[in-house]
């Protein structure tokens, strides 16, 4: 899960540096030497940092001692550049945006400087990239690297490549990045003199492709702009299957970090009515990571992941299994694997899906308190791991169906992981997390705007699939997904409540509604099963508190319920967001889309109507008019989710408290009813009188 994003983006000290405009058409000799403004660190000024560097970041960390310009044993000349990190401060240094220019296409960008520190330390060094620096828009995300520092000199280098670790038309300025410690606990404090930065044409024989211009599917919304939800549904026709393992809830581990569901000795210690409550969710799919990594053995979490699934009432072969360590510091090897799977086939466990590594991205995070991902350190040592792992699995299983791990803000880690290492897998693992910040955006972009560029995103990815795998057919499963936006002092996602209560609620919703009758990914997995009760963010159920559920709990159980065979076609007019602001993030804007966005099934007999809407108005409650073609009467059966406040508790005293029916006549064909504002609300129309 990508909950340290935040945190390095805090503990980042970001160097603008100019990097030069070549001009139309000039001849460019390899290794430019592109003169950095002040790049040897010899200008001086008064106080604080050298000409043409600025401080950065919070107001109350722009302290200027802390960024100066340094006269004692500079690496040459007379003078370096000196940045002091007090613990529990996250400030950072940038130069004068002015200096700021775009990087040319189809170049390469060596990065060489000298550094030290007092002490043997280490501090991190990456770059960033914008699309926009009037107002600031992220690009994509280029990551950082850990630089192991002495008192003496050392020399550091590192190379970025336009079309293969970034594309200019969305990364037009590139940013380099000194991080003077490795955590925000600590003091650290890092010497920098030498800074070249030097261009060199790149020739590259199989580029990448851009997904960020990619042909793709736009994103259906079904209904037009309207003052009324008014629609009509043809049960007479079938738009497509709906996805129905859309409503999954992913686990932790085998031996979860709140002890469920089985302990270190392999007890089972799930509370009865825990229990009961999983397997009232009718949950479609599941997913458990580090399965490989427990200490009990593989084999015996395997046994352990059998007899939970038929505890709860999941089909072993819509179990995701995920055998390394979730924060990718081990691997498992190939022979490892091929013995899983092996020992699964001899049990008769019907076990399929093999998701390989979880996030092995994560050394893109690699710069505070926390180390991630140090048993992939590039995307080149994943690539090779997943092939050498497939081959092992395929041989032992040639059905299985084979997952790799992609992080779609960086081009390494997500378009040359799918094009080198295309043909061994089957399927797509995106995690497609909303990091909307749920304190200050409006409630309709938290719920709204905020998936719809997601989903926009998802199509653009399956487009990039195809184009790497023209002959197979590969999917997306996401098996990690929800809100994780984090806390106004920096709290982690899973503490923040308005991830999880009534923004949360219809944020899912309007996600669920999209996944299920557009069909653009095979199934999805929310984060997290079980959770502490004093970390609501992701909250399902704890067993701190078995007789009670958190308010996501109610809406898995009734989407679950309200997921038929058949997509059925809807048209006619929703009302429409009025966008008034752009969000904060670095996904491009998005049209605006239905307030009230209409999931409509049919069950495989065509004897029952579902319906699935979600109202994304805080203030406004629609009125509902839906005429259904070849379907005129029958028994209607209401639900409607919501809390009062965006401030509410997850964790729900009385399932009353959040659940409430809807005021529905159903006659000759015509449904009527109101949507409450800010809610989910659950149809089912059974035929008869």
């Amino acid at each position: 899960m990508n909950i340290i994003l935040s945190a390095v983006i805090k503990c980042t000290i970001v160097v603008i540096l100019t990097l030069g405009m070549r001009l139309s058409g000039a001849q460019v000799s390899p290794a430019r030497d592109l003169r950095l403004y002040n790049g040897d660190l010899e200008m001086s000024a008064m106080t604080g940092p050298p000409p043409g560097w600025a401080m950065w970041g919070s107001q109350r960390f722009k302290d200027p001692k802390n960024y100066t310009r340094e006269t004692t044993n500079p690496h040459s000349g007379s003078a370096c550049l000196r940045i002091f990190h007090p613990s529990g401060t996250d400030g950072y240094l940038v130069t004068d945006p002015a200096h700021a220019i775009h990087p040319s296409a189809g170049m390469s960008y060596t990065f060489t400087f000298w550094a030290r520190s007092d002490k043997q330390a280490s501090a991190s060094f990456g770059y960033t990239a914008y699309t926009s620096i009037a107002p600031f828009v992220d690009g994509a995300s280029l990551g950082m690297k850990e630089i192991k520092l002495g008192p003496d000199w050392r020399s550091f280098t590192f190379t970025l490549r336009e079309g293969r670790d970034f594309f200019v038309d969305t990364c037009k300025y590139l940013l380099l990045s000194f991080n003077a410690s490795r955590g925000q606990a600590e003091d650290g404090v890092i010497y920098v003199d030498d800074i070249v930065v030097t261009e060199t044409p790149l020739h590259e024989t199989n580029p990448l492709k851009n997904m960020d211009t990619i042909v793709h599917a736009p994103l259906q919304h079904r209904l037009t702009p309207g003052r009324s939800l008014n629609i009509t549904v043809d049960v007479s026709r079938h738009e497509r299957p709906a996805t129905s393992m859309a409503g999954g809830i992913s686990f932790h581990r085998v031996v979860g970090f709140t002890g469920q569901p089985y302990d270190q000795s392999g007890k089972y210690t799930l509370d009865p009515r825990v229990e009961s409550a999983m397997r009232e969710m009718h949950l479609p799919m599941t997913r458990i990571y580090s399965v490989g990594d427990e200490k009990m053995g593989v084999e015996a979490a395997i046994d352990r992941v059998a007899e939970l699934s038929k505890k709860i009432g999941v089909a072993q072969e819509n179990v995701v299994l995920e055998l390394e360590q979730e924060i990718a510091n081990r691997s498992i090897t190939p022979e490892v694997w091929a013995r899983a799977v092996r020992y699964s086939i001899s049990k008769h466990y019907k076990f399929r899906y093999w998701e390989i590594a979880n996030e092995p991205y994560s050394s893109m995070w690699q710069v505070s308190w926390t180390k991630t991902g140090e048993a992939y350190p590039t995307a080149d040592s994943y690539i090779a791991h997943h092939i050498a792992v497939s081959k092992a699995i395929r041989k032992e299983q040639p059905d299985a169906q084979i997952g790799i791990g992609i992080n779609t803000s960086s081009l390494p880690w997500g378009n040359q992981v799918l094009r080198d290492a295309a043909g061994s897998y089957d399927f797509v693992v995106p995690h497609y997390y909303s990091s909307a910040n749920v304190l200050k955006e409006s409630f309709d972009n938290l719920v709204l705007t905020a998936n719809y560029q997601i989903l926009d995103l998802a199509l653009r990815v399956n487009a990039l699939i195809h184009a790497y795998n023209p002959k197979r057919n590969v999917y997306q499963f996401d098996t990690e997904w929800g809100m994780i936006s984090n806390g106004s002092a920096g709290e982690d996602a899973d503490y923040v409540a308005r991830n999880a209560n009534v923004i949360g609620l219809v944020h899912r919703g309007v996600r669920l509604i999209y996944y299920a009758r557009e069909g653009m990914l095979k199934g999805a997995s929310g984060w997290q099963m079980l959770s502490n009760v004093n970390a609501p963010g992701f909250g399902i159920l704890s067993q701190q508190a078995p007789d009670k559920q958190f308010l996501l709990y109610w809406l898995m159980y009734y989407f679950n319920r309200h997921v038929g065979q058949w997509v059925l076609p809807i048209s006619g007019t929703a009302p429409y967001q009025i966008v008034s602001n752009r969000m904060e993030n670095s996904l491009p804007s998005i049209s605006p889309g239905p307030l009230t966005p209409v999931l409509a099934t049919s069950s495989a007999d065509g004897k029952t109507i579902y319906m699935v809407i979600a109202n994304g108005s805080w203030d406004n409650s629609f009125p509902l008019r839906a005429q259904f073609k070849g379907f005129a009467s029958g028994k209607v059966n209401t639900v409607s989710l919501s809390q009062p406040s965006m401030d509410s508790n997850p964790l729900v005293d009385r399932k009353e408290d959040v659940v409430s029916a809807l005021d529905a006549q159903f006659k000759n064909g015509l449904l009527t009813a109101t949507l409450p504002a800010h809610s989910v609300s659950f149809i089912t129309i059974t035929k008869g009188k």
